[in-house]
This record gives C-alpha cells, structure tokens and sequence, in this order.
C-alpha cells in the first residue's frame, strides 16, 4: 500500500511539472490556438472565411517565437538570418508584458500593414507561436494568403469590434469639432491609431489621409496632432455684385478753341506841354545872351570910367 502511494505521488509530481513545463502563456496573454481564434473572429466580422491551420506554419510561427523569447526582444529576422517575407509569408510579431489576444489584435496590431495579414487576402492558411520570458510574451502569426486579395479592408467598420474591446478604448477623450466642422486630437499617453479610430467613429485611413501619413504608418507619439475629421462644409467664396454696364458713352464734340484776340496796347496818354517862360527862352538863346552881357558889361565899363575919372576932372 506504501508503495502504491508514493507511486501516485510521484505520478501526479511529475504529471504537474509537465504542465507547467508545456504551458506556452499565462492565462493574461493567451496561446496560439486563441491568437488563431481571435484574427478569424475578425475576419468573421468583416464577412471573410476564416483562415485555415497549417501544421507547418504553426511549427514556423513558433520557432520564432521562442528565438525571440531568448533574444528578449522582438524581430522578423529568424535564427538563420532570414525572413517570413523572402519565401512570401506574411507575418505578425508582438512582444509585451501580459498582453492579451485581445490587445495584441486589436491595438498593437491596428495599423494598415498588420491589417494585411489579418484581413488583406479572402482566404489563406495560418500559424501561430506564443513564447513567454522575463514576464514578457511574444507573439507570432504567420499567414501564407490564397490567391485573392481583399480589398475592403482599408474601410473596415470598427463598430461591431468596438462593442467587444470598448475596455481599450475608454481612455480616449474625443474633442468637439470647430465652428468649420474640423476634429483635431493631440495623442495621449497609452492611445493608439485603432483606439483613437474607434472613439471618433472612423477608420485608421482616415486619419492617417487626413493627417498626411502614409498608410503604411503603424504607430503614433504622445502629443502628436491628428486631423481626424476636416472642414465639412468648404468655405463659401465672396458673392460678387455685378456692376451695371454704363454703355458706349457717346464722345462729346469737342468745342471750338477760340483765338484770343490780341490785347491792345492802351496808346500813350498826351499831355500838353506848356510853352517855356520868358526868361528860359531868352536864357536858351546862348549866343544873345553873350553878346547882351559883352554890351552890359562894356556900358558899364564906361559909366565906371566917366562917374569916376572925367566927371572929377
């Protein structure tokens, strides 16, 4: 009987290590098997067939994700140097502390690009690695997509998703348009394009054109603007008034230049010059006057000589 319990004990010792030895997540981050689930759970909502499990692919995912678990860090760049997307496998990588299925898809994985593997093809097969190390879990898809493309995906509706994961998306506070109808947001910390696209009510490509990113972008900083939504209604342009056409304004006959007449020189007024007196007309006569004062002064030479000297005698 002694024996028959220590061998149950150690059967159950050993079965328990086993288990904890195989179990590839903690029930925080979820396995391969719900990562699967999860992306074909989206690829329902979006009216897609679900993606089918390839044993192999399921081995390529997870090689990866435990070389990742022993580098500590995420990459696309395998052990041996090469990549998924050299031998035309789509591919998914994520790395981070418990993270869920759930936040994985729908907020790491939220951008164009990783859309592309999710829901960018209508059919295709799959594999998924879960490796977990240091309190970190990494994550793993690999798609190899059929022959036909999907090309809805770039207007997905988010709202049925959003109805599901509206815990991720709790943290956004949305702005109110302005007077011209524009929705800018500034980028908090812990937001992400899909939880801001969700709050807002439209797609991550919206926001990416109307900011001016490309659509291959897949993260956004704390504090970066977003124009979510532009100007509804454009500006109307100034009504202009039309003027009245005055006509043709008929030329007016110019008037005749009229020659000035001369202007008359008023003619020198004639004043009447009064004749000379007596005594300028005898003084103008030059000669006479001479001759008269020769004799006046011989007359008085002789009276001189006769009062003085002969009348005495």
């Amino acid at each position: 009987m002694r024996h028959v319990l220590k061998a149950l004990l150690v059967i159950s010792l050993v079965t328990w290590l086993s288990l904890m030895i195989t179990q590839p997540a903690s029930a925080q981050t979820g396995t391969a098997a719900e990562l699967i689930a999860g992306v074909n759970a989206l690829r329902q909502n979006q009216g897609l067939a679900p993606y089918a499990v390839d044993s192999y692919l399921m081995s390529y995912a997870q090689s990866h994700s435990d070389y990742m678990a022993s580098l500590g860090t995420w990459t696309h760049i395998r052990a041996d140097g090469s990549t998924a997307f050299d031998v035309g496998i789509k591919e998914n990588v994520a790395m981070g502390t418990n993270m869920s299925v759930s936040f994985c898809i729908y907020t790491v994985w939220s951008d164009w690009v990783h859309w592309e593997t999710m829901v960018g093809y209508q059919t295709g097969s799959v594999g998924a690695g879960v490796a977990v190390a240091n309190g970190n879990v990494f994550y793993t898809l690999n798609v190899s997509p059929g022959n036909t493309a999907n090309t809805e995906y770039t207007s997905i509706n988010l709202e049925p998703i959003a109805q599901s994961t509206s815990e991720y998306i709790g943290q956004v506070i949305t702005n109110t348009p302005d007077p011209d109808g524009i929705i800018m947001h500034t980028v908090q910390y812990g937001e992400t394009l899909w939880s801001i696209a969700i709050a807002y009510g439209v797609t991550i490509d919206e926001i990416l054109t109307n900011s001016g990113l490309s659509l291959g972008t897949t993260e956004v900083v704390e504090g970066q603007p977003l124009l979510i939504r532009p100007a509804t209604d454009p500006t109307e342009a100034p009504t202009s008034t039309a003027t009245p056409d005055p006509g043709t304004p008929t030329p007016t006959q110019p008037r005749p230049t009229m020659t000035p007449f001369p202007t008359r020189t008023p003619m020198p007024t004639h004043t009447p010059t009064q004749p000379p007196s007596f005594v300028t007309r005898t003084l103008g006569q030059t000669r006479y006057v001479a001759i008269g004062l020769i004799l006046a002064s011989g007359l008085g030479i002789i009276l001189v000589i006769y009062l003085g000297f002969l009348k005495k005698s």
